[in-house]
């Protein structure tokens, strides 16, 4: 906890007097609580000062809000299977072109047992197998430790805001039962000199 009788904020946005900030950087270099509130505000203040500048919301948006939508490319190139099938699609016309283009042209080969379709469709189902399966590995590989570390900053979250609502109703009970005291004073006061 900080010494109460310096003004952190003011010392660290360059706003104390010339004698008084004197004094509080000598208390920094013996107060290692102040000196830490002091790094958290000046961290602070260069977060702040980093973020872009923006114009004020003229209304509360939501992420269910379409402004947030990405637009069909972005979600096209997003998707890891939608673009494994296009890498697959262009797999299998670059085959059939090279074997088209090798042909010359000519009719099939004798002894040849499948035609080009069915070459073509035995070639794409095996693409997709193999591409569906890895893209999903590694999407799956990516996604659990996010979502490991999204749930503990949940849990982090919820445990905070505990913590500070129990701190705030013992506030608001204390500040009741001190208001009450000085109600029962003034009360008291009144009945003893006869007042109303």
């Amino acid at each position: 906890m900080t010494c109460p009788e310096f003004d952190w904020k003011g010392f660290v946005l360059d706003e104390a007097p010339a004698p008084e900030r004197r004094r509080m950087e000598e208390h920094l270099a013996s107060c290692a609580a102040c000196r830490e509130e002091t790094e958290s505000l000046r961290l602070t203040l260069t977060a702040m000062r980093r973020l872009p500048a923006r114009e004020i919301p003229r209304r509360i948006s939501f992420v269910s809000d379409p402004v947030f939508e990405p637009s069909w490319w972005q979600r096209f190139w997003s998707s890891a299977p939608r673009l494994g099938f296009a890498s697959a699609a262009m797999l299998s016309v670059a085959i059939l072109a090279h074997g088209v283009a090798t042909r010359g042209g000519a009719g099939a080969p004798q002894g040849a047992p499948q035609g080009a379709a069915q070459v073509e469709a035995q070639v794409q189902a095996e693409v997709d197998k193999r591409l569906s399966s890895t893209v999903e590995q590694k999407l799956q590989a990516q996604l659990k430790p996010a979502m490991n570390d999204l749930a503990a900053r949940i849990q982090e979250f919820e445990k905070r805001a505990g913590e500070q609502r129990e701190a705030d109703l013992r506030d608001v009970k204390s500040a009741f039962t001190l208001l009450d005291k000085r109600v029962s004073n003034v009360y008291l006061t009144a009945a003893r000199y006869g007042g109303d």
